[in-house]
């Protein structure tokens, strides 16, 4: 490597945007490229073009720093993946998370072995998502794919192929799958038989910030990339964009505000796995591998704000209609509405999992207009991520000491402000749009002696007005919980 400081590269494979950048080992970004992930019919992403959009991002940034990085990381969506063929090649497009194919192999999964034993055995509960249903799916419904399967590979460990042509992935990504154990971090093969695998059709799992391999002279002379940099699968974006924004020790939250909304707890020592179970939260090792971290993921966060704009804005397009959003919520006193919004248009996951849970306003008055509703839609998303992050303090046996939220929602400073004012920790807000592609880039300078944690996002502390935080937090308790969830866990 040359005397020049190095150079970090960071990719993030997103279900809607592939974001890539490329920072110095400080955390500052120098270049920044997105591309719309391509999406094709029946919930799968065609590898080809995932493939070819995501090099052309990171192209992008090397040009724009004139000069290629020194090491590449990679992150994104957890259970997207893809079978590989002897020779490597992709068998058909990614199956997407999202897809709901797979629902009735999770369902029987969930009967026959016990849903609660999954879940205390690899931190996972079953649903149409996890590679391991999609696994089953596979042999039951595409007996030919599975029979040339050779391996599987998730969305970032494709594209680790595709730059090293060598097979890997990341421990937070294997524990995704429902068939890793995150305690002795091993495949269970007792799982992989359910879909008729082995662990030699997984991808080799590396520690943290070991290299999958490095970047191929062919690989390099195309995309203006330097042959022999090492390229590192950073792990789950969620878990990777936390450590970005320094959310790396026990008690400390992120709270991830996009489309859907995913909050995590920091733990020192693995939370109750019952009490995991039973509010519907996942749980694993943090991107260092060492630490635990519990996961609870709202469905519809910043698509409630979608909602509203399709349904009062529609003369509005683009960041037009956001901005308007933005003005409505502000036009009202920092206090509560009045309204209780349950902000569940498609079930609850957590806690309390309640799949008819529907989307609810009570003391909806004549009086109330659209900034009312506006301004309640965020307070109800908002005490429900404190309803998270209280239930994730309790499965962790810790309370919460911060909370730092990141995400595209971040840009409505009326929600970050609520979110401060209902939440009675610290609250800071995250000032890198794409924190997980920089913790990506952190722990690929791992891969070069770096220290990983020295690659953090800039954040600032939001400090709510204290008679409307004490406003909020008592309607919290006195309305919202009392409106959600009427009675005790059985």
């Amino acid at each position: 490597m040359s005397s020049r400081p190095p150079l970090l590269a960071g990719i993030d494979l997103g279900t809607t945007h592939i974001k890539a950048l490329i920072s110095d080992g400080a955390g500052t970004v120098l270049a920044r490229s997105v591309r719309r992930t391509p999406v094709g019919p029946d919930h799968r992403h065609p590898a080809d073009d995932l493939l070819a959009a995501a090099l052309d991002a990171l192209t992008e940034c090397a040009t724009a720093t004139g000069r290629a990085p020194d090491a590449i990381g990679v992150t994104g969506m957890a259970e997207a993946g893809v079978p590989l063929d002897r020779d490597g090649r992709p068998l058909g497009d990614l199956r997407a998370w999202s897809d709901p194919a797979p629902a009735s192999h999770a369902q029987s999964l969930g009967e026959r072995l016990g849903a609660t034993a999954l879940h205390r055995a690899t931190g996972i509960l079953p649903s149409p998502k996890v590679p391991l249903a999609k696994w089953c799916a596979l042999a039951d419904r595409e007996p030919g794919t599975a029979a040339r399967m050779h391996a599987w590979a998730g969305a970032a460990d494709l594209l680790a192929h595709a730059l090293t042509g060598r097979l890997g992935t990341d421990g937070t990504f294997a524990q995704r799958t429902m068939a890793w154990d995150p305690h002795r971090k091993r495949w269970i093969e007792e799982l992989l038989t359910e879909a008729h695998l082995e662990p030699r059709h997984m991808p080799p799992v590396h520690a943290p910030g070991e290299p999958v391999g490095t970047v191929t002279p062919a690989v390099a002379a195309r995309h203006a990339l330097g042959a022999g940099a090492p390229v590192v699968v950073a792990g789950h974006d969620h878990l990777v964009g936390a450590w970005a924004a320094a959310v790396r020790t026990a008690g400390q939250v992120a709270d991830s505000m996009g489309t859907a909304e995913a909050v995590l707890t920091v733990s020192a020592t693995p939370p109750d796995p019952s009490a995991a179970a039973a509010e519907g939260m996942s749980w694993g090792r943090h991107a260092d591998g060492e630490h635990f971290i519990v996961l609870a993921g709202m469905r519809s966060s910043g698509a409630l704000v979608e909602w509203f704009c399709d349904q009062f804005m529609t003369e509005r397009q683009g960041s037009a209609r956001y901005a308007e959003f933005e003005r409505l919520a502000q036009s009202l006193p920092v206090t509560p509405t009045g309204l209780v919004v349950a902000p569940y248009p498609g079930g609850r996951s957590a806690p309390r999992p309640d799949p008819h849970a529907t989307l609810d306003v009570t003391g909806l008055g004549l009086g109330h207009g659209p900034a009312d509703l506006a301004r309640a839609v965020l307070e109800g998303a908002a005490h429900h991520a404190r309803w998270m992050t209280d239930t994730q303090a309790v499965v962790c046996g810790a309370a919460a000491d911060s909370v730092t939220l990141l995400g595209g929602s971040t840009r409505l400073s009326t929600w970050t402000a609520l979110k401060a004012a209902v939440c009675p920790w610290p609250t800071r807000v995250c000032a890198e749009p794409e924190a997980p592609a920089l913790g990506a880039a952190g722990w690929a300078g791992a891969a070069l002696g770096l220290d990983p944690a020295a690659t953090t996002a800039p954040a600032e502390r939001v400090v709510p007005d204290q008679a409307a935080a004490r406003a909020h937090r008592a309607f919290h308790h006195e309305r919202f919980l009392a409106a959600v969830a009427p009675t005790p866990p059985h």
